[in-house]
């Protein structure tokens, strides 16, 4: 049994320096990159050592904890040194506790790994152990948890390259399991697939790095199927670049679906040193040989579980946060059904041993309880290297059941189980960070001392000289070109001008919050017109003052005589 103590976040720090001095907390081994970011977090009288001295801890709860272990986990090893050695600067405040409500904290800029021209070996081939057929007791499969052992969750925000852990327990994921799947979840249709908004385009063919692992079993005849033409579901299914394949999944167009070892590199690929791999990206429906129809888009957040870096494979699953709402592609839903069952499955990807940037699809049967035992389910089909986070659904709903985890471990091919935890933690990933943005106001004129506030009651916008009266909005990206709804915490409220004109009344309407399938109207360009920053609708309507208390509109000119009017910015709340 694991002994995690959970800290309340300190106080006292506006920022910490970058400067690379790794120390972690005496009593749990959390690591932080300096004594300033562990002390922003777990308070002043924080009890820290430097990294790789730490023996147990020197207080009471120290050595409870090391009465009732035999070998406490090393959280350290799971954290990259910094990539730069001319990093230097300062993280804010801000920075550091941006996820520490939801329990995570903050480890240091780590910045990223490239992956390495020659692709290692999947998994345990070398010795052929077999994992997948170690049935394990579980607790209704808590996020794959390995023999006791906690489930660590770590987090990468890109850009920047600033990376955030948590360490859960297991009351900690049945209390989760509980909110996300009982009969009262409200989460639920997070999880549900969405059909393509257009038909692709075929473009110019793109480069995105192809090989990642090795490795493979085809059985004899190998029933890989390629496409040729594209058609849903197969849009939803992704490259992800550095050679694997992963799903669009949900409900919100922002949601992908791959394997971990996709993402995040423990040692398993003993040719790259520890660490997120860098400028991930996913293009969606990539076919016959590179006809990228829904173009690539970049991460915003990367997420895995890491108890699959402890020796089981179990958690090999990851979640990656588009920059912003993509839904023309469509996407598949994700779900599990407890107790023995027979999964009728298809599946497609990216097979490295076929022509490059070409997608095969092909069908597998198995039966087993995703809630009892080894998350792993091994099964006869074909798998080569860039098929690794291949998604397998069920035809009848478009609903994601495994992702393909390895080959050429076990005498057959890997597929980890969305169990009842993976489910939980897909949708809390969703909720908390797709459908809950960081909160922003709008900001007007050129000394910025204007702002807009709405009445959620009448729906009525008006204008005020008051911040602290300031509407926060949401701001959910559409695209990237800086387009954006922006609803109101809270509710299904959006910003919206509701006009096919360009001159109108800018008050908040009812939007699309489960699909994210936002109007045209309900969309604002954010950016500069004549040298001015503005909010602008796509039929050219701009967002105008008219004074404190009047109502607010659009205006179809801003030029720099109407530059008080029509002035607008969009600044953290």
């Amino acid at each position: 049994m694991y002994v995690i103590i959970y800290f309340q976040p300190g106080d006292g720090c506006s920022s910490c320096p970058l400067t690379y001095a790794p120390v972690v907390d005496a009593d749990t081994g959390l690591p932080f990159y300096n004594d300033c970011v562990a002390k922003c977090q777990l308070g002043p009288g924080a009890k820290l050592i430097a990294a790789g001295s730490r023996h147990g801890g020197t207080t009471e709860a120290g050595r409870r904890r090391a009465s009732e272990v035999s070998e406490e986990p090393d959280f350290f090893k799971l954290v990259p040194a910094p990539t730069r050695t001319d990093a230097g600067g300062e993280v804010t405040a801000d920075t550091i506790k941006r996820f520490a409500n939801d329990g995570y904290i903050y480890v240091g800029r780590t910045g990223f790994i490239e992956r390495p021209e020659e692709p290692a070996p999947i998994g345990d081939a070398k010795n052929g152990t077999n994992t997948a057929a170690r049935a394990r007791a579980s607790d209704g499969n808590q996020g794959g948890s390995d023999s006791g052992g906690p489930t660590v969750s770590l987090r990468m925000v890109y850009p920047d390259g600033d990376m955030y852990m948590k360490v859960w327990n297991r009351s900690e994921l049945k209390s989760l399991v509980k909110k996300h799947t009982g009969p009262k979840s409200e989460t639920a249709p997070l999880s549900s697939a969405t059909v393509p908004q257009v038909a692709g385009r075929d473009s110019s063919p793109q480069s995105l790095s192809r090989r990642l692992l090795a490795s493979s079993i085809i059985y004899s005849p190998d029933d890989r199927t390629e496409i040729t033409s594209l058609t849903y579901p197969y849009t939803a299914v992704t490259l992800v670049s550095g050679g694997c394949t992963g799903a669009m999944v949900g409900s919100t167009g922002r949601l992908v679906l791959t394997a971990a070892q996709c993402v995040y590199n423990n040692g398993v690929n003993p040719d790259a040193p520890v660490g997120f791999y860098s400028n991930l990206q996913v293009a969606p429906g990539v076919y016959s040989g590179g006809i990228f129809n829904y173009g690539a888009h970049s991460t915003g957040i990367a997420q895995v579980q890491t108890t699959w870096t402890q020796g089981s494979w179990d958690a090999n699953i990851a979640l990656l946060q588009l920059s912003y709402h993509y839904k023309a592609c469509g996407s598949l839903g994700y779900g599990y059904q407890c107790g023995s069952s027979e999964y009728s499955l298809t599946t497609a990807g990216y097979p490295g041993d076929k022509p490059s940037y070409t997608m095969w699809w092909q069908t597998a049967t198995v039966t087993t309880d995703v809630c009892t035992g080894s998350a792993e389910t091994l099964f006869p089909f074909d798998a080569a290297d860039g098929q690794v986070g291949s998604p397998f659904w069920e035809a009848s709903d478009n609903t994601v059941r495994f992702v393909l985890s390895r080959g050429a471990c076990c005498s057959g091919n890997v597929a980890v189980a969305i169990t009842p935890a993976f489910y939980s933690i897909m949708n809390d990933f969703t909720s908390n960070y797709i459908l809950t943005t960081p909160t922003y106001i709008l900001v007007g004129g050129p000394n910025r001392k204007v702002f807009v506030h709405c009445d959620t009651t009448s729906w009525v916008c008006k204008g005020t000289t008051t911040r602290t009266s300031a509407t926060r909005f949401y701001g959910h990206p559409v695209s990237s070109s800086n387009k954006a709804a922006l609803r109101v915490p809270g509710t299904s409220l959006c910003l919206s001008l509701r006009s096919t004109r360009s001159i109108g009344k800018v008050n908040l309407y009812p939007c699309d919050i489960t699909s994210f399938s936002f109007n045209s109207t309900e969309l604002w360009n954010i950016g500069t017109y004549n040298n001015i920053p503005v909010l602008r609708t796509d039929n050219g309507g701009f967002l105008s003052w008219g004074g404190s208390g009047v109502q607010m509109k659009t205006a179809s000119i801003c030029s720099p005589s109407k530059a008080s009017s029509c002035t607008w910015r969009v600044e953290t709340a």
